[in-house]
């Protein structure tokens, strides 16, 4: 019986530590309502790495629709059974595994997970700090997506001229980032305070 309820007692736990997949992802003030945590570990990216929250947001609802679980479909076998993922990419910010391995190594953050929502959006900072070598703007979120997706080589070497897809989609992450960064001026970020800060 004790042995029942510590397991009931674990699994509550558990669903209560994890994230929700938002509702209504076009509001970021609900997102933020349902998962109250988020605000500070976006907070923590713009200071480390002055990564706007905004356009955070919108690179994760574009990449895994806030799904910490996302990654690849299987290709398939003789057309039914499943295989291998066409990518190695997973998680709220869909890295790839040689970028997150990179990611790790620079930022000596050994134990991030890309299904935690705090690595992930400290590893999307920690990419879009790199857009000044290829003198992109914060403002210039489109550019920002396709130098995201592509890589930094890629962007060099122009590799989405001939991906009309990805330009689209960039342009779609630039609205999203502008609508939350709209959205953001009725509900904004709060550092969350700490035991000392009463004294």
């Amino acid at each position: 019986m004790i042995r029942n309820n510590l397991l009931v007692l674990t699994l509550f736990l558990l669903a209560s530590c994890s994230a929700k997949i938002p509702s209504n992802q076009d509001d970021i003030c609900d997102i933020l309502d349902e998962n109250p945590k988020w605000g500070q570990h976006l907070l923590d990216a713009q200071k480390r790495w002055d990564a706007e929250p905004s356009t955070v947001m919108a690179i994760i609802r574009q990449e895994s629709s806030f799904d910490q679980d996302a990654a690849p479909e299987r290709n398939k076998l003789l057309g039914f059974i499943p295989w291998k993922r066409a990518s190695s990419a997973k998680g709220y910010a869909q890295a790839v595994e040689g970028t997150w391995e990179e990611y790790k190594k620079e930022t000596n953050k050994r134990r991030a997970k890309r299904s935690n929502f705090s690595d992930s959006v400290d590893f999307i900072g920690w990419d879009l700090s790199k857009a000044k070598s290829v003198r992109i703007k914060s403002y210039e979120v489109d550019k920002l997506y396709i130098a995201y997706h592509e890589g930094y080589g890629g962007y060099k070497r122009k590799t989405y001229r001939d991906k009309d897809w990805l330009v689209d989609v960039a342009k779609k992450v630039k609205y999203n980032a502008v609508r939350y960064e709209r959205q953001l001026k009725s509900c904004p970020l709060k550092e969350k305070k700490s035991f000392w800060d009463i004294f």
